[in-house]
């Protein structure tokens, strides 16, 4: 019993403690709950008598006893407790009676029951007055209790039900426990608190005690429909407990047959009030949750309308303001109770009522909000531009009033002004600066050309060391105001958004390339190693602003180039998309780094401002307007791209731009690597790690083997290794400025060693100051001028390998051709031969075989100029074929009904008949016939040539001036085994390689021209002279003596053309005049003649022949130096 007692005890205690806690951390029900926990600390405290009576007394109890009084007392502060809970609003007359008539009926069957099980038996029982007083106390106060509970319960909120069934279910365990106790005294059980009743005790105060902390929400979500179910058939329980005991003690005597069916019969009375009380309870939920949402939306809504700063009105269908929000207030001046009632027209200035008057009528008869902008007038006269939208309030679709939204536009209004002004300032601003920088730039530009211009042909003529550093000091200076023109020039179209991008399809090699060839020059000067390389799976050909990119690029690198002391810089192109297919975009990304100065972190954001440069000591030590970067920054972000830097001070610089860019169908498909290369070992020897890495990576692309080593001496003891190892190298790349031992010293001593002196040997230099006489006699048959551009590496590795001694191809059969008696001057001695007598013409009488083993067959050659003639001729022989020429598309269309030819290289533009109706009319001719396979050549390079060559029926594409290894490919791709039976049955004979003539590059004697030109870069390409003197006779020469002469007949016919249709203003025979100079100045690699035909070209196109006079004088100044180069190449060469 003590433990019983103390349990009981400790229960209450908790109680009171957790009634306390929600009480003192407030909220709606902060005062129940503090009054429940007095409650139950007195009964506690009347436990804790209780207690010690049973100690004191051997568990002796004395009944009546203080005990009894606070058992007693609790229920006074429980009731009102119970009273102060926070109970739903609202209450309806009909809801009220309903709750009267819950607590009557509820009440009612409580004293029955109680009346049955303690109260009866206590008014009864005999005994003094207090006695019995006490004993009836406590089944009226379980009563009290109980129906308090029962009928408040009832109408419980969503979200409280669950606490109150929890608080209420406490309350009512404790009166049960205390009615049953009273019960058993009465019938003299003593010791109750050690029995299982004093579970009922503390199950309830721990049931009061977890109420608390299951709070009360303000605004509760609806709870499980088992818990409101639970709540409205609870006190349904003591009704029916009520009515069953009245049915026993009454109808006792009836027959069980009665009985049953009395009984039977309540029941189904009590299911069916329990089915309606089920579906109300289904039908109320829903609409509490639905009066709870609409209820919420009607707050929020209320709340934004009422912060809102916007004048926000209702008004009825006939204009009567029947809401007014504060913005209102603000904005008009009235107050609602000034406004509400009033027609809205009040608002509105005089003679203005027509306009809104119709927007109202639309609104009434379209149903759909709209907006408009007007005035209203204030409560203090003021106008107040305002932009309102009116909108319909429906309900059961019928229009029951109009809702409207009034914003004050005042200074919207201003600001427009003031913006408007502002861009007419601006405009007019950049309108004076574009005219003003146009005039300056042109009086500026015109008399710096003119120095420029003069000094470049002053640095031809002979001139002593003084006046030659004079004249490149004046040189230097007016390109660098030009430059600086320029730079203000860009950036000022690039300001006021008047640049646009020029998008065809473009090499990203070649353009990197380029721009590394521009630099060479002061690279070398300042003895950087210049790299420019770009990864095999950046795609060969894009689509973008070329002209843009290389501007971004140059100005990049040159900038690296100042800034770098010592070092290095390299140029890399990279892509994020090595996957991307013609027509998808690749993202490109294009890198230029330094060892220079580097730049501290805190400067990198300014860097690309307008006029900006790291500190000011940068501007007066390097030079530069800051402009620059800032130029690179607009036009990558024009292409869509971003632009950035990584660089510290002291660790270099890393500049870099990234552009997404369109891949682009290739110009032709892709030349394969030479056969014999694949699986050749080469050894690369280069003291810097970049060139290394290039280096490898461009052999590897082209199937060969190669290792990498830093020195000399690793690149002997390398040597030997592999040599002892049956594994020996086939080819040596040698960097020629290396310390220690240098690449002309390493050369020697592998050509002194008999085990190493099989190994091709190819020099990579980067200093102009070559002697080739030295390279020759160190053993080296082929050197390059750093930075090297993989197509020029390529065929040289391609010339080197397939003339060696060591490691030529295997020998091949090819037939040989019934004229091939005849000797290669039969032709190249009569450019002007009639298409007759070029017929009866052949291949050259000592064949070379193709690098590739192309098949014999006879060709058609169908061009137009002399020059261009010579070249195709003499290439197309050199690869083991026959070759017959014709000079239009008329007599191409004759010969190819003659002669069955293996294919056709056919011109564009020619007179008579151009390229594409003489294909035309072949394939008309031939349809269903064996296919001729045409391939066109044209120097067109814009976009959409090669479609329309493709559509045209030509079956390949190439861009004059053509490369050899793209010829041969070409027609090793369309002239396949089976037509060496075409020009007639040819006897085979079978060929051994032989080495072919060694012929010193013109390169190689670069700085004799040099010094001749006054040090200004040659005006024909080195390449393609040493191509025209390998072509022909094996006399040094060549076809160079051939092509000089034809060029020289040529350019004077072309040259009149020209000045007749820039005269007269014939667009379409400039163009063809310029088209037919340009494919000829290519050939002969007059690459600045080349370039100012093509600008004439697309100006006679453009039919916009302004400045025309000027490029044509230009282009003959151009001719005058490629004249005179020319007769120093021959010199050279003889």
């Amino acid at each position: 019993m003590v433990t019983g007692d103390f349990a009981i005890l400790v229960a209450a205690a908790l109680a009171g403690r957790s009634c306390a806690h929600a009480a003192w951390h407030g909220g709606v029900n902060a005062r129940a709950w503090a009054l429940m926990s007095v409650a139950a600390y007195v009964w506690a405290a009347g436990m804790a008598v209780w207690t010690y009576f049973g100690l004191a007394n051997d568990h002796v109890y004395p009944f009546p006893s203080l005990a009894d009084a606070l058992f007693l007392a609790y229920s006074v502060p429980a009731a009102v407790a119970l009273f102060s809970f926070k109970r739903p609003g609202g209450t309806t007359r009909v809801g009220l009676a309903r709750t009267v008539l819950d607590a009557a009926v509820i009440a009612g069957s409580v004293l029955v029951i109680s009346w049955y099980t303690a109260l009866g038996p206590a008014f009864s029982a005999e005994g003094d007055l207090l006695t019995r007083l006490t004993s009836m106390g406590y089944p009226v106060v379980d009563m009290v209790i109980t129906s308090l509970v029962l009928v408040l319960g009832m109408r419980r909120q969503p979200g409280e039900r669950l606490p109150w069934l929890c608080f209420g279910g406490g309350l009512l365990v404790l009166t049960i426990t205390d009615s049953i106790y009273v019960r058993l005294t009465f019938e003299g059980v003593t010791g109750v608190t050690g029995s299982p009743l004093a579970l009922g005790w503390i199950g309830a105060f721990l049931l009061i005690a977890l109420a608390p902390l299951l709070p009360y929400a303000e605004n509760p979500r609806p709870d499980r429909k088992a818990f409101a179910l639970a709540l409205e058939l609870l006190p349904y329980v003591p009704i029916l407990v009520a009515v069953m005991m009245i049915a026993q003690e009454h109808v006792s005597e009836m027959s069980a047959f009665l009985l049953t069916v009395a009984r039977t019969t309540v029941a189904c009375i009590l299911v069916r009030q329990v089915l309606i009380i089920i579906e109300n309870l289904t039908l109320t939920t829903g609409l509490e949750q639905e009066v709870a949402a609409r209820t919420a939306e009607l707050e929020g809504l209320g709340a934004i309308v009422n912060s809102s700063t916007d004048a926000i009105l209702s008004t009825t269908p006939e204009g009567v303001i029947t809401s007014w929000n504060p913005g209102a207030e603000r904005q008009y001046g009235y107050s609602a109770e000034e406004a509400i009632g009033r027609d809205a027209r009040f608002l509105l200035p005089p003679g203005s009522t027509d306009g809104d008057d119709e927007v109202v009528e639309q609104l009434l008869e379209s149903g759909e909000a709209t907006s408009f902008e007007t005035e209203h007038l204030a409560k203090d006269g003021a106008l107040i531009p305002v932009s309102v939208t009116v909108s319909p309030i429906r309900k059961d679709g019928n229009l029951r009033g109009i809702a409207v939204i009034s914003r004050d536009i005042t200074l919207r209004r201003a600001a427009e002004q003031e913006l408007k002004a502002a861009r007419e300032a601006a405009l007019e601003s950049s309108r004076l600066k574009s005219e003003f920088l146009a005039t300056m730039s042109h009086e500026i530009r015109t008399p710096m050309n003119g120095v420029v211009g003069l000094t470049a042909l002053l640095l031809e003529t002979p001139l002593d060391h003084t006046q030659k550093q004079y004249a490149q000091g004046v040189k230097g200076a007016g390109e660098a105001l030009l430059s600086l023109i320029n730079d203000i020039l860009d950036f000022s179209k690039l300001e006021a958004g008047k640049v646009d991008l020029d998008i065809r399809a473009f090499d990203p090699r070649v353009l990197v390339e380029e721009v590394a060839g521009l630099l060479t020059e002061p690279a070398q000067a300042k003895n950087l190693e210049l790299i420019a390389y770009c990864e095999p799976d950046v795609p060969a050909r894009l689509h973008g602003d070329s002209g843009r990119i290389r501007q971004i690029l140059l100005n990049l690198a040159s900038n690296a180039v100042k800034f770098t002391g010592a070092g290095e810089v390299s140029i890399r192109v990279t892509t994020e998309t090595p996957d991307a297919n013609p027509g998808a975009t690749a993202m490109v990304c294009f890198e230029v780094r330094d060892t220079g100065i580097g730049i501290d972190p805190a400067h990198h954001a300014r860097l690309f401002e307008s006029f900006s440069q790291a500190d000011a000591s940068t501007t007066r030590r390097y030079g530069g307007t800051g402009l620059g970067l800032a130029i690179c920054s607009r036009l990558t972000e024009a292409m869509g791209g971003e632009i950035g830097l990584n660089s510290a001070p002291g660790d270099g610089s890393t500049f870099w731009f990234r552009i997404p860019v369109p891949v682009a169908l290739p110009s032709t498909d892709p030349v394969p690597a030479a056969g014999f290369l694949t699986g050749l070992r080469v050894l690369v020897v280069d003291d810097n790690a970049t060139n290394r890495l290039v280096l490898e990576s461009q052999l590897r692309g082209w199937k060969l083997q190669p290792e990498a080593v830093p020195d000399a001496r690793a690149a002997l003891a390398r040597a030997h290794e592999a040599a002892a190892d049956g594994v020996p190298f086939h080819l040596a790349v040698l960097d020629l400025c290396m310390p220690d031992t240098d690449g002309l010293e390493l050369a020697r001593e592998l050509k002194a060693d008999a085990a190493l002196a099989d190994i091709e040997l190819i020099m990579l230099t980067s200093t102009m100051q070559v002697n080739a006489a030295e390279i020759a006699d160190a053993g080296v048959r082929e050197w390059l001028m750093k930075p090297v551009r993989s197509s020029e590496f390529y065929n040289r590795l391609i010339r080197l390998m397939s003339t060696s001694e060591h490691h030529a191809p295997a020998p091949l059969v090819v037939g040989r051709s019934s004229e091939a008696d005849s000797s290669f001057e039969s032709y190249g001695s009569s450019p002007e031969s009639s298409p007759e007598s070029s017929h009866e013409t052949s291949a050259d009488s000592s064949p070379v075989s193709s690098l590739r083993g192309a098949s014999r067959g006879r060709i058609l050659v169908v061009e137009d100029n002399d020059v261009n003639q010579l070249v195709a001729r003499a290439t197309v022989t050199k690869f083991g074929y026959a070759v017959d020429v014709v000079a239009d598309g008329a007599e191409a269309v004759a010969a190819t009904a003659s002669t069955r030819y293996a294919a056709v290289l056919m011109d564009c533009h020619m007179p008579v008949m151009d390229g594409f109706e003489a294909t035309r009319v072949i394939r008309r001719r031939d349809d269903g016939a064996s296919h001729l396979p045409i391939i066109a050549m044209t120097a067109g390079a814009l976009d959409g040539d090669r479609e329309r060559c493709l559509a045209a029926g030509m079956d390949d594409y190439l861009s004059k001036p053509v490369d050899a290894a793209e010829l041969e490919a070409a027609l090793a791709r369309w002239v396949p085994e089976q037509d060496t039976e075409r020009s007639g049955p040819p006897e085979p004979v079978a060929l051994q390689w032989e080495e072919a003539p060694q012929h010193e590059s013109l390169q190689h004697e670069a700085p004799q021209l040099l010094a001749v030109t006054g040090g200004g870069a040659p005006a024909l390409d080195a390449d393609r002279l040493a191509m025209l003197r390998g072509l022909g006779p094996e006399d040094g020469l060549g076809l160079l003596p051939a092509t000089t002469e034809a060029f020289r007949k040529d350019v004077p016919a072309r040259l009149a053309a020209l000045r007749e249709a820039v005269t007269d203003g014939g667009g379409l025979a400039l163009a063809q005049a310029a088209h037919a100079l340009k494919g000829a100045a290519a050939n002969i690699g007059a690459t600045a003649v080349a370039s100012l035909c093509g600008e004439l070209e697309v100006l006679g196109r453009s039919g916009m022949l302004d400045g025309g006079p000027q490029l044509v004088s230009r282009l003959e100044a151009a001719l005058v130096r490629v004249d005179f180069e020319l007769d120093l190449a021959l010199e050279v060469a003889q």
